[in-house]
């Protein structure tokens, strides 16, 4: 067996490969796929114990995609409206899924069909470099300290750990510091739908909506019920009313912190595919930038102090809750942003409310600014109109100090604003299918620089996703 020497210790090289993914999430499933399907080997490392990362993991089990997207996020929702027999893509862009179902298609999907090599429980812990170019990563799980040689990297890890482990010049939150509050998501089961459609029916009044919300989460009683039906999403929110009226009839119900915590929001949550629950995305941790280890385990209490609160509330005081129960949380917070590493471009809110298009586009997306304010009581929604759509280029997802190092999924190079317009699951997805997609044209081309890409044979391969 081969080693490599790090601080005086050797550490066995357990893989050679062409394309190394840090991270297992979306946009390192993507990049999985899209390398192994074309034909080099390729090794992925994910710290948790599933494939999916947010869609899963973090339970956020909805998928937004544009109609212009036909990759690799496509094929997984077609896939698992086949196995589900239903039909929840048609009502796309807002699509619900099922996250235990998801994890065992990825699976299916990454390792069985692309002939990844993939190690749960792996978390990267330090990196091999030589000048510009990264030769090894180090991961750390089970058996102590690995290291996976590779040509090319890709840094799905949201966090961006792999590039901030290397060194790669980063970026954190707002002008202040703080990323867009994040959300500890839960599952809520035994909820009788209908009769709480009945119930805002009657009483239109106290369902009314304070709070603003996109043009297509306005949705009636009525057309809630049909989309249920038809298997469409179903959105659900606001509830401030209510939650005014409940505090004020039984003032000792909630802590003074418990009912400043439900009005800040109100109540947000969507139908599922399997069976009558409801997927609640309410709860905000406030001021959070997420580079930080005590920070992110601080959130995760927080998070679930959130969401007990929340559901004592809503099974005493919504209808239809009264015989639910709390299914689960997530297993890792739902982060909207942390670390952003800086690529050969800054992908900014002026290409996005632009709608500007690249010469080396990679991927096109739909949606518009969206940021989760930082003391978690606001969010900025920003519509495009339909139809509209912007680029964002191939500069963007490659390390600027780096030759061998791509940058993937939330932690690409984008600048605060416009990052919250392109970190939704299937565009993460997509910007690790170009990636992936750009390390095996590479490896097959014998380039050894990112930039030697020959950029319209990209876009032709690409195709499905610009």
């Amino acid at each position: 067996m081969e080693y490599v020497t790090v601080q005086n210790k050797k550490i066995p090289i357990v893989a050679d490969v062409d394309v190394f993914v840090a991270g297992g999430g979306c946009a390192g499933s993507g990049a999985a796929i899209a390398a192994g399907r074309a034909g080099v080997k390729t090794f992925v490392a994910e710290r948790l114990f599933a494939l999916g990362g947010t869609m899963t993991s973090a339970l956020m089990s909805k998928i937004a995609i544009s109609f212009s997207n036909h990759g690799i996020a496509e094929e997984l929702l077609k896939r698992l409206d086949a196995f589900q027999h239903s039909d929840f893509l048609a009502g796309r862009h807002e699509v619900p899924i099922d996250p235990e179902l998801a994890k065992w298609m990825l699976d299916d999907m990454v390792v069985s069909e692309a002939g990844a090599e993939l190690r749960f429980g792996a978390t990267i812990t330090g990196v091999i470099k030589e000048g510009r170019n990264i030769s090894h990563v180090i991961i750390d799980g089970l058996n102590g300290p690995e290291a996976i040689g590779a040509k090319y990297f890709i840094d799905c890890t949201g966090d961006g750990q792999l590039a901030f482990n290397a060194g790669a010049s980063f970026l954190v939150g707002n002008e202040q510091g703080y990323s867009s509050s994040p959300t500890l998501m839960f599952r809520i089961g035994n909820v009788d739908i209908e009769k709480l459609i009945s119930e805002m029916e009657a009483h239109a009044d106290v369902y009314a909506s304070e709070q603003d919300t996109y043009s297509n989460h306005k949705i009636s009683p009525a057309q809630n019920r049909k989309n249920i039906a038809n298997d469409k999403y179903a959105h659900f929110a606001d509830f401030i009313p209510l939650i005014r009226q409940k505090i004020k009839e039984h003032p000792d119900f909630l802590t003074p912190w418990e009912s400043e915590m439900m009005l800040q929001r109100g109540l947000i949550f969507m139908n599922q595919p399997q069976g009558p629950h409801v997927l609640v995305n309410s709860t905000r941790i406030p001021y959070f930038r997420g580079d930080n280890g005590k920070e992110l385990t601080d959130a995760l209490i927080a998070g679930r102090k959130q969401v007990h609160a929340t559901f004592k509330f809503m099974r005493a005081f919504v209808p239809g809750f009264e015989k639910s129960f709390l299914m689960d949380t997530g297993s890792m917070l739902g982060i909207r942003e942390s670390r952003r590493i800086t690529g050969d471009y800054i992908f900014t809110d002026d290409d996005v409310n632009n709608l500007r298009k690249f010469d080396d586009a990679i991927v096109s997306n739909f949606g518009g600014i969206e940021i989760h304010s930082a003391d978690g009581k606001s969010t900025r929604h920003d519509e495009l109109g339909s139809g509209n759509y912007y680029h964002v280029p191939y500069r963007s997802i490659i390390a600027k100090d780096f030759d061998n190092l791509y940058i993937a999924g939330r932690c690409f190079s984008a600048n605060h604003a416009a990052l919250s317009a392109s970190r939704n699951i299937a565009y993460c997805m997509a910007l690790g299918q170009a990636a992936g997609t750009a390390g095996a044209q590479l490896i097959k081309a014998g380039k050894q620089n990112v930039r030697d890409i020959d950029i319209r044979a990209l876009q032709q391969k690409l195709a499905s996703i610009i």
